[in-house]
């Protein structure tokens, strides 16, 4: 069993050939995030929903581990935050960031929210995400789902879109699984199972970041756009310095030193291949013995794996608190004795902006990851797709309540006439902005700035440090935005801007910033410096307007 799984049974499907042969109101591709609990949320409000996953057993993965508190509110909504119980779930509190021998706490803020878990407990104002295994908390939603009338939950891999005369999609053409048996009741060989046709007046395809169906449904302009990747491992009995938090490790840079000629240029062959560099690096516990650590290493390519454990050695160890140095190496010791379950995996930090959905494509849309990425530093990935199986359940639904959901005062919409799921669709689009754009243009800006690569981005990431550290609304506006528990663009860029101007004023008056070591600059600096502000503005510019016109030009 691998440190990223807890061996959770796999769910039983239910028959394909009796599913094949229903009508259902709407189809869902993908059991992962979204799907399990979009699909509790449309079936409680009174539709019939076909749940499809090519496979039911525990995933594996090392992200979506890190549901932020605005997440457990949205599950809170739809009346399944116990799916976070029976899962050895750590209570997340907040962040810590480290910046060489510094660290600075980020709490998550007091709000008037009531956080309810299953065990009783209320605290009027406290706020808490969960960290966890992934592949647990799938089965759990998966389980929550299996249990509600009207839900067919079918393991069966999805091979195309089906389509009437007029190119409507209709619903899905898809192989069930394979029984375990080799032989069947006459003693020959078994064969596998042929495809099957599943009809549906809706499909939603929610498949995940390599969705394979991104482009029957998308323009082919809209392409999710990979900067990094990241590099997990699972480290066994860490001795973190802020338990219950999680930790952001940042390197540092001399900013005082100037760029050399040569860093400036790049050589044709340099340009067309970034090579591998180190970024941010997240560690929060998974349960109680388990702590996952992410490396974010950024270049359009990994180093090659058989080195990959050299290259974290080399460069993680130097910026990870002593504390945590211990549990790291025995990691990297198990990664190299040949046993697959402790390997080094990787997967790629990408970006793509959310496309209007119905304009393109009539009997389907795309949801979750398949729509909308964006960089998973900030782990907002799940309470973005929470949200929207929210106001989905409110404007697809049946029409009947779901826990605190109410269903659209409109009434339930035709699924058959498509020009009035289009409408819904279009108010989703912008509905969803409010928390969708915030977390997005929040990682990617955050991204920028924690995984500096040139000078000016280093000021900026100075002036963020510093900037938490004058505490007050300087870090509860902040995460108030990252946790989704007050999410507002317009609050997003005030306080970006705020760190862009602060991160200037700290260049006239930071030690960090003075070729004399330990004083501040001297005043025949401040030319130089002046010039230098001006680019450190345009740099943030070109760091957060461009994001944030993706997530509203459409």
């Amino acid at each position: 069993m691998s440190p990223s799984t807890t061996g959770a049974p796999r769910i039983p499907s239910a028959d394909p050939q009796i599913a094949a042969g229903k009508n259902h109101d709407i189809a869902i591709v993908g059991a992962g995030i979204l799907g399990p609990a979009l699909a509790y949320g449309l079936a409680k409000s009174g539709r019939s929903v076909l749940l499809l996953d090519r496979d039911l057993s525990e995933p594996d993965r090392i992200v979506g581990e890190l549901l932020q508190p605005g997440g457990c509110l949205a599950l809170q909504r739809l009346g399944i935050d116990d799916a976070l119980d029976g899962i050895d779930a750590v209570p997340c509190e907040g962040y810590q960031v480290f910046w060489g021998d510094q660290s600075v706490p980020i709490p998550y803020p007091e709000e008037s929210k009531t956080m309810r878990w299953s065990d009783g407990t209320t605290d009027a104002r406290k706020q808490e995400g969960r960290s966890f295994h992934h592949g647990a908390f799938v089965q759990s939603l998966r389980r929550k789902a299996c249990a509600v009338e009207g839900i067919s939950l079918v393991e069966a891999t999805v091979n195309e879109l089906l389509e009437d005369e007029e190119g409507t999609i209709i619903g899905v053409k898809a192989t069930p699984r394979s029984s375990n048996s080799t032989e069947n009741e006459q003693g020959t060989a078994a064969t596998d199972p042929e495809p099957l046709e599943f009809k549906a007046s809706l499909t939603i395809v929610a498949d995940g970041c390599m969705s394979k169906f991104r482009r029957a449904l998308l323009p082919a302009h809209v392409t999710p756009i990979t900067r990094s990747h990241f590099v997990g491992l699972v480290l066994e009995d860490a001795d973190l310095p802020s338990p219950h938090h999680g930790h952001v490790i940042l390197g540092k840079r001399d900013l005082a030193s100037s760029p050399s000629p040569s860093s400036e240029k790049t050589t044709a062959d340099d340009s067309e291949e970034e090579a591998p560099s180190l970024g941010p690096v997240l560690v929060y516990q998974l349960a109680t013995h388990e702590t996952r650590m992410l490396v974010d290493i950024r270049g359009s390519k990994l180093p090659p794996q058989r080195q990959l454990a050299s290259f974290l050695r080399e460069h993680v160890t130097p910026v990870l608190p002593l504390s945590i140095v211990p549990s790291f190496e025995k990691a990297l010791e198990k990664s190299q004795s040949g046993d697959k379950a402790y390997r080094l995996r990787s997967m790629p930090n990408s970006y793509l902006p959310p496309y209007p959905q119905g304009r393109d494509a009539k009997g389907a849309f795309l949801a979750g990851d398949s729509l909308n990425m964006r960089h998973p530093l900030t782990g907002g990935g799940m309470t973005v797709a929470f949200n929207d199986a929210v106001l989905l359940t409110q404007l697809l639904g049946g029409g009947e309540a779901v826990g605190d959901v109410q269903g659209d005062e409109r009434g339930p919409v035709d699924l058959e006439q498509w020009h009035q799921v289009t409408e819904r669709l279009e108010e989703w689009h912008w509905k969803r902005k409010n928390v969708a754009s915030c977390i997005n243009v929040l990682s990617m800006a955050l991204y920028s700035l924690f995984g500096a690569d040139d000078e000016n981005l280093e000021v900026l990431k100075t002036g963020c440090f510093k900037y938490f550290e004058l505490g007050g609304d300087c870090i509860q506006g902040p995460v108030s935005l990252l946790s989704a528990l007050r999410p507002s663009p317009a609050l997003l860029f005030y306080h970006f801007f705020r760190v862009a101007f602060y991160s200037i004023y700290c260049l006239f008056t930071s030690p960090l910033a003075s070729r004399s070591p330990g004083h501040k600059p001297p005043v025949w600096q401040y030319p130089e410096l002046t010039l230098r502000s001006f680019k450190v503005f345009w740099t943030a510019c070109l760091v957060f307007l461009p994001v944030l016109w993706g997530e509203v030009q459409m």
